[in-house]
């Protein structure tokens, strides 16, 4: 089953630019990988250092070995820059019929 994980992501007052480049880094690392079919990126229109990150995934599994083929080294800019741990969120498609 597609999943969609839904961060929402802080960083330190003035890090904001910071933390938008490492998630831009961090899309085009995923995009690639088996099972991802994408990554978006926004910003918080009335907060600059405030992000939303959203990746789409065919399957959680996927989703778990996408994050250890990355390795934590994948994720140590955009930690380095938070003001607080990420809210995550994992979201599931609802069918209208």
């Amino acid at each position: 089953m597609p999943i969609v994980r839904h961060y929402v992501m802080t960083a330190r007052k003035g890090e904001g630019p910071a933390l938008q480049a490492a998630l831009l880094d961090l899309a085009a690392k995923a995009a690639p990988l088996d099972g991802c079919d994408g990554c978006e990126l926004y910003q918080d229109s009335e907060q600059a250092d405030r992000f939303f990150f959203l990746e789409r995934w065919q399957s959680p599994e996927q989703h778990k070995q996408g994050g250890e083929t990355l390795g934590k080294e994948a994720f140590a800019p955009i930690m380095a820059v938070l003001a607080k741990p990420p809210e995550g969120l994992t979201l599931l498609p609802v069918s209208a019929s």
